[in-house]
């Protein structure tokens, strides 16, 4: 068996990973996740230094019940695979 030595170029992963294409496909997954867990969430897009970053959280205190109650905000996210 060969050994491969393999250089990673972390600038050029960065660039990728904050690029405006992937930044889109972040903040539209998370926008799949808010519709399908319902208005009392909402999506915060936090930019990052490395990465592009979304989370959907509670909008209001009914989001909080309903993600404690009934899990909406987890549920939704496996159903927006």
């Amino acid at each position: 068996m060969a050994n491969a030595k393999v250089k990673l170029n972390l600038r050029g992963i960065n660039q990728l990973m904050t690029s405006r294409e992937a930044t889109s496909a972040v903040v539209r997954a998370a926008k799949r996740i808010q519709q399908n867990a319902g208005p009392d969430f909402e999506v915060n897009v936090v930019p990052h230094r490395y990465t592009a970053r979304a989370y959907v959280r509670p909008a209001n205190i009914e989001g909080a019940v309903a993600e404690a109650k009934d899990k909406k905000l987890t549920r939704a996210v496996h159903g927006a695979r």
